[in-house]
């Protein structure tokens, strides 16, 4: 079967194309967002259920979908339970049902002959063969779909969290195993069954987009948005169609001014970044094949033959593209059902825009001078808006400046010279220039993309630190955070009643010291921030101190962050020494869903770190504690005496020099680690705050040491002594080849002989020198390309070792539960994953921590 285009096949799709996806869910409104292919006023109905197993309808909502184009119309349908009528109620299980009419006018009523449900054939799938399409998003023993409200009390509230997803990512796709822990909950009855599942962040990557599936995108966006005009980029005056999959570099780099890696399949149009949306989340839009590496081959290049090696070989990576994209799509029911049956929660990091996406004023400045920049980040900015904002802050989008935007998309039809696309635009929140210093300027009418979520007794978060950033200057770090943001998104956020804050965050706020060592120190070496990543949230001081600061009013937090594709749990403890009060804090990261790290490099993070760790430790659980000073106006005394006493042991310069650039790090604090100082070092200018960090363990702990001994010894006895003959052998093969050179160099010097006929003795000579200095370089070429072999796959081998006891580094999601009563105050992420020799069995570890608050006794002493 051959690759059929959508326009041949969207009459045989149902309406449904994506969803349903349970979204924001509260006692007193319930929301569910979908995806049709035609126009509908859609009902939402939710029911409560008696022990008979019947249902009661607690409330309803109805709304019209919002035309993209012909074949595409969307909506975050709400429902919201009446002001006399009692609320949902914590922890309790609802269904909901969908009703579809063609017609306004149709009331919610079940004589209504025109109305379709999700249970009518044709609804959620079109194969005669299935007699209850229903059952593709409902678990047995249920009716319809449903959803759990957040427990009443911490102690029973179970939240999933997880990110970065990538359709062609390395490893097996893992948001797929939240069906898993659904269908295992209900087995038993419900019990534990997951309540929220917060995305946190790159739910798919606009800048690595596999050729095989940027083909079916360009294609099926042309159908869905059939009606509206063609999307003519700025600058380049053509469509985005013409730029064929694997043609985008130049553009994207040169034009566009982005930074991502993987430039060659970046997308760009506004249907593009829709259909990615569409295909991340259901299978019903993918085709029986892609597109073939044969017929892809014929498509780009009519009547080339694919015979040389280099099109060998970027033909041999188009077919592995197809065979992990298959492995995706072969998940996406999973990922339908479970998304289907838990409400979800969304947030944006950079790979949803392109790779490094406002990463420094640097950035910001040149992208949004250039049309062609501007225009592809807006495309993203409308998906983003529809496709997760909405069922974020569904009430937003009720409020006059949500309902512009959703009116002028639903009358857009493309032309960006009418009111409708400056609208748009203004609702977006792009910015209209920035001059790399200070914070981006969004428009009055922007949409905000931070929002909160309040428990009975915790609340929950969710913060946008791509779009509300602050830059000291164009190529600082980032701060994360701009002071009004932090003001907006954490202080002016009440929740008098919270025991326990849950905090969204794309990065980790207490990351891997060792990652971020790196990406401080390799400053010196490479200027630009793009090559490291460097916006983790500790690299700007200034900014991360101010957030310690602020947070620590709300005692006990917890961080779920992603965006570093491995996953661990890390705490933090908190003094403030002047107020006498203190904080805890602990991050736990899930990190990816699907796009794991390949080679050695993650092996070396998660196993050789957390040795190296222990070792200089002494065998101890790693921590790592830290003075703080606040530096207020023009005061420098603090300062000065600091760097006089750094000064005063400069001989010990590997203990000094970090200090002397720690203290000149931000103008606003200064930063120290604890160890090395003399006795009453700080009896005169005692610090402001102190903490400490520390990296959890988990429950593979016991076991690890001994799982890894083997390769351990492998890499200390064999492959070092592989890679140092490697480069012996290197090293003859470059003597001889500068050896080869200087010889013909004398051959053509004296080559007057050869010209009349004659050779003479000396360049017969050479010729043979010649001819053996070939054959010595070609016997060379066979031990170097074993041991090459050996080195290699070795690496290979090693990067199947990508769990230890701090890290791990297989696709993964956490899930996040707590033992909380008057004795115990703890937290626990479960992290759940799939490895290569268990592909179809969920693996799992678990990171514990308390949240008892630090005692003063337990504070850093000072030296």
């Amino acid at each position: 079967m051959s690759w059929t285009p959508l326009a041949e096949r969207i009459e045989q799709l149902p309406l449904i194309l994506s969803g349903p996806i349970v979204r924001r869910v509260e006692p007193h409104s319930v929301t569910v967002w979908l995806a049709l292919k035609e126009s509908r006023h859609v009902t939402l109905s939710v029911y409560s259920s008696n022990e008979a197993n019947n249902l009661h309808e607690e409330c309803s909502g109805s709304q019209r979908t919002v035309r993209l184009g012909d074949n595409l119309h969307i909506i975050a349908i709400t429902a919201s339970v009446d002001d006399e009528k009692e609320p949902l109620q914590w922890g309790q299980r609802y269904y909901y049902n969908l009703t579809f009419s063609k017609n306004q006018a149709h009331q919610h009523t079940e004589q209504a002959e025109s109305s379709e449900q999700l249970a009518t054939p044709g609804v959620l799938s079109t194969d005669p063969n299935e007699a209850e399409p229903i059952k593709c998003i409902t678990y047995p023993g249920h009716p319809l779909p449903s959803f759990v409200l957040p427990a009443q009390h911490i102690h029973q509230l179970r939240v999933i969290h997880g990110s970065c997803r990538k359709t062609h990512g390395i490893g097996k796709e893992t948001l797929s195993g939240v069906d898993t822990i659904i269908a295992r909950a209900e087995e038993n009855g419900g019990q534990d069954r997951p309540q929220q599942l917060y995305m946190t962040g790159d739910q798919i990557y606009a800048d690595d987009v596999a050729t095989p599936l940027l083909h079916a995108l360009i294609d099926a966006g042309e159908t869905l948005l059939a009606g509206n005009q063609t999307e003519i980029l700025p600058h380049l005056h053509l469509p985005a169609n013409k730029l064929l999959p694997g043609t985008r570099k130049n553009v994207i780099l040169n034009q566009a001014g982005f930074t991502t890696t993987k430039p060659d399949n970046h997308l760009i149009s506004l249907s593009e970044y829709i259909a990615m949306y569409l295909f991340s989340w259901s299978d019903t839009l993918w085709p029986k094949e892609l597109l073939s590496v044969k017929d892809f081959w014929a498509w780009l290049y009519p009547g080339v033959h694919a015979e040389s090696v280099t099109q060998a070989k970027e033909q041999a990576h188009y077919q592995e593209e197809i065979e992990r994209l298959n492995s995706f799509r072969n998940t996406l029911p999973q990922v339908r059902r479970a998304l289907a049956n838990i409400a979800t929660y969304m947030i944006c990091d950079d790979h949803d825009i392109t790779d490094d996406w406002f990463l420094d004023g640097a950035w910001c400045n040149k992208v949004l001078k250039r049309p062609l920049g501007r225009r592809i980040i807006r495309n993203g900015l409308i998906a983003y808006a529809l496709f997760q904002a909405w069922g974020n802050t569904p009430k937003q989008f009720s409020e006059p400046h949500g309902k512009a935007l959703l009116l002028a998309l639903d009358n857009w039809d493309g032309d960006e010279k009418t009111r409708p696309a400056a609208t748009i635009t203004r609702a977006v929140g792009l910015p209209e220039f920035f001059s790399g210093k200070g914070s981006l300027q969004r428009s009055s009418e922007a949409l905000r993309w931070h929002y909160s979520y309040e428990g009975p007794n915790y609340q929950i978060i969710v913060m946008d630190t791509r779009t509300q950033r602050h830059y000291q200057h164009p190529r600082d770090f980032p701060g994360l955070l701009s002071p009004e943001a932090m003001k907006t998104q954490i202080d002016d956020i009440e929740c008098e009643d919270a025991e326990v804050t849950l905090i969204i965050s794309a990065a980790p706020v207490i990351g891997v010291d060792f990652v971020e060592t790196v990406q401080f120190w390799s400053r010196w070496r490479v200027k630009d921030n793009y090559r490291f990543d460097r916006e983790a949230w500790a690299l700007e001081w200034s900014t991360f101190q101010r957030f310690l600061r602020t947070l620590s009013d709300l005692k006990r937090v917890i961080f779920l962050s992603g965006d570093v594709h491995y996953a661990f749990g890390s705490s933090l403890e908190y003094w403030d020494t002047r107020t006498k009060q203190s904080a805890k804090f602990i991050n736990f990261t899930s990190s990816p869903y699907c796009n794991e790290g390949s080679g050695a490099q993650i092996s070396v993070l998660a196993i050789g770190y957390p040795r190296l760790r222990n070792f200089l430790e002494g065998g101890k659980q790693p921590k790592l504690d830290f003075f703080a000073w606040d530096v207020h106006g023009h005061d420098s005394h603090t300062l000065d005496y600091l760097l006089t006493t750094i000064r005063k042991r400069l001989f010990r310069f590997w203990w000094a020099i970090p200090r002397l650039i720690a203290a000149h790090r931000s103008p606003n604090e200064i930063i120290m680690p604890a160890w090395g100082w003399f006795t009453g070092a700080f009896d005169k200018f005692p610090p402001s705050r102190s903490y400490r960090i520390r990296y959890l363990t988990n429950s593979l702990n016991q076991s690890v040491d001994k799982e890894h001994k083997p390769h351990t010894h492998l890499a200390r006895f064999s492959v070092r002594p592989l890679r140092s003959v490697l480069k012996s052998i290197n090293i003859l093969q470059i003597l001889t080849r500068r050896l080869e050179g200087t010889l013909r160099k004398q051959t053509r010097d004296i080559s007057i002989d050869s010209a009349i006929g004659k050779k003479s003795t000396r360049e017969n000579l050479l010729e043979e020198a010649i001819e053996r200095t070939e054959k010595i370089e070609q016997k060379l070429d066979a031990p170097r390309t074993g041991i090459v072999n050996t080195v290699m796959n070795y690496d290979h081998w090693l990067s199947r070792w990508k769990a230890g006891n701090l890290i791990v580094g297989y696709n993964n999601f956490g899930e996040i539960n707590f033992c909380w009563d008057h004795e115990k105050k703890e937290v626990t992420q479960r992290l759940w994953w799939y490895d290569a020799d268990h592909p179809d069995q969920l693996q799992s570890t678990d990171y514990t921590d308390t949240l008892e608050l630090p005692r003063a006794e337990d504070e850093p002493p000072l030296p």
